[in-house]
């Protein structure tokens, strides 16, 4: 029986949501029950059960000895340093249950999740990371949180493929890059957004291929440009004598001149490029995946959120290269998984949390090298068939079947969590929704030894002896903060001034000129046709937005 587009009312929030016969194609196939919670519900429920970069000092629960964790020291579950968990010496199938199908299987996993280890950090084929988080394929990178394949990388949250990048916010392929938002293929360009491939630039917005460009919006293969005008090189090597980049009056002109031609130039209604048939915004070289955020790559997919590669999969968070999934979270390589977290190389999971190379798993944590597990207990492969479909009925009874994990088997506030950058919350809208709230989030205040007015100003003199020990208060949040070596070489090099602020308020202030991934129906404002953009009803008003159509035959 073809199904019919259906609208259906979110059991959480109790908006109405549609489900399209597309929809329920893929969920006959995935043999998973159409969701009862919206799409921006499914999304809040995934990412409240990951922390990026909340981070704690506590003792290891097997060594005793201090560890950076993720995880506070109240959580109910032991907490390995990740050497520690990484080691031969202990086995997560120690820690089997007998499964009892006349409890509600939830509850069971509840309970093995609260005995299994769990490691302090998650860096994954990565080296020198100690203090960065959800790392994979990364090298010597320091408050890093999200990132994949990246080297000497510092202060930043979604960064992939780079170089030598400091204080970014989902860039990718990058390198050499300060107080870049949503940039692609760029060297040497700071203080920018939505730009791809860009060189030796500043202050640039939707730019595309230019080389020693400032304060520019919208140009296309351009060089020696400032706010639109081109300059020989000579004008331009002057403006930069006036206005030199290490001075914060500098950047705030030309920010400000920038802002002052993005109202006068037409801006896109969604970014991405090499795209055929999508919808969302920020999604590059994919065929068919809609009502998505911040993909690379991927296809026949929906509802996916900064992930790389999907296939064939729906509600997919931070995640990279894996098809046929529904519903996961930080899996990597991964086939056939629904409903999981942070399942790496592994296939054939269901509700299963940390494991490795497994396959053929359901209920489980921690595995690493196994198949045909349920509550982490070994089966043969027939008793695992036999009993998987008495544990789905199970679930069907206690409503758990087709959600992710609840929201109660977080281990995580919800001002810990990721969540409350992209579902922002107060403290009491979070408590009456069932979540719950921590009050002590690290930081330290009133340490500080200098102020900031008492800093070198010149990049060039700049030098470890000066900064180490310097443990500066931050103007925004007033909390410490400090630098380190490698950050200090960075600023030398390109000619900066050194940051007022600590890291989290600068990552705050890049995610606040982010839009927010929900689509709004406006109206081009060249054509007057009806178009689906991520610009709040403020932008729309405030800057000329338009279709890709209309867009690109005014840029080009």
């Amino acid at each position: 029986m073809e199904h019919k587009i259906e609208n259906r009312i979110c059991q959480n929030c109790k908006a109405s949501f549609t489900i399209e016969p597309d929809d329920f194609g893929f969920y006959k196939k995935m043999q998973v029950p159409p969701p009862t919670f919206c799409p921006e519900c499914r999304q809040q429920r995934r990412i409240l059960h990951r922390n990026f970069k909340t981070l704690y000092k506590r003792p290891s629960s097997k060594s005793g000895k201090m560890i950076v964790s993720m995880y506070n020291p109240d959580v109910s579950f032991p907490v390995y340093d990740m050497s520690e968990w990484w080691a031969d010496d202990w086995d997560a199938s120690s820690y089997a249950l007998d499964i009892d199908l006349n409890i509600p299987f939830i509850k069971q996993m509840g309970e093995l999740f609260n005995k299994v280890p769990r490691f302090s950090l998650m860096n994954t084929k990565s080296t020198n990371c100690e203090y960065s988080n959800m790392t994979l394929r990364s090298n010597y990178c320091y408050l890093l949180f999200g990132c994949v394949d990246d080297e000497n990388c510092d202060y930043g949250h979604i960064v992939w493929d780079s170089t030598d990048c400091i204080d970014n916010l989902y860039i990718y392929k990058c390198e050499l890059c300060y107080e870049c938002t949503d940039c692609v293929g760029s060297n040497r360009l700071i203080y920018s957004q939505e730009c791809e491939s860009c060189l030796d630039s500043i202050g640039l917005y939707d730019c595309r291929g230019c080389t020693n460009c400032i304060g520019c919006v919208g140009l296309r293969q351009q060089s020696y440009n400032i706010f639109n005008k081109p300059v020989a090189k000579e004008e331009y090597e002057e403006f930069l004598r006036t206005y030199p980049v290490n001075k914060k009056d500098s950047i705030e002109y030309i920010l400000n001149k920038r802002e002052e031609l993005r109202k006068e130039i037409p801006t896109r209604a969604v970014f991405g490029s090499h795209n055929n048939n999508v919808s969302g915004d920020h999604i590059y070289n994919a065929h068919n995946v809609q009502q998505s955020f911040d993909i690379k790559g991927g296809e026949n997919s929906k509802f996916c959120h900064t992930a790389k590669k999907p296939i064939e999969s729906h509600d997919v968070s931070f995640a990279v290269e894996n098809e046929y999934c529904y519903q996961i979270l930080t899996c990597g390589n991964c086939h056939n998984v629904f409903f999981s977290h942070i399942l790496i190389d592994s296939h054939d999971g269901y509700y299963s949390q940390f494991c490795y190379n497994s396959k053929n798993i359901f209920g489980c944590i921690g595995l690493r090298n196994k198949e045909y597990c349920i509550l982490n207990k070994q089966y043969t492969k027939e008793e695992y068939q036999k009993l998987i479909p008495q544990i789905i009925e199970n679930m069907k009874k206690s409503g758990d079947w087709g959600n992710f994990f609840p929201i109660w088997m977080s281990p995580f506030g919800y001002n810990e969590s990721i969540v409350n950058e992209y579902t922002p919350l107060t403290k009491e809208q979070a408590l009456s929704q069932g979540f719950t709230w921590r009050d002590d989030i690290p930081s330290t205040t009133g340490q500080e030894n200098c102020l900031y007015e008492n800093l070198p100003k010149n990049p060039e003199t700049y030098t470890d002896v000066e900064l180490l020990n310097k443990i500066l208060k931050c103007i925004s949040c007033e909390k410490n903060y400090r630098f380190i070596s490698r950050e200090i070489a960075f600023y030398k090099r390109m000619n900066l001034a050194l940051p007022k602020k600590c890291f989290n308020c600068r990552h705050q202030t890049r995610m606040d000129i982010r839009n927010k991934r929900v689509l709004n129906n406006y109206l081009c404002a060249s054509c007057g046709i009806e178009i689906k953009t991520t610009h709040s009803k403020k932008k729309y008003n405030q800057y000329k937005i338009y279709c890709e159509k209309c867009y690109q035959k005014e840029i080009y």
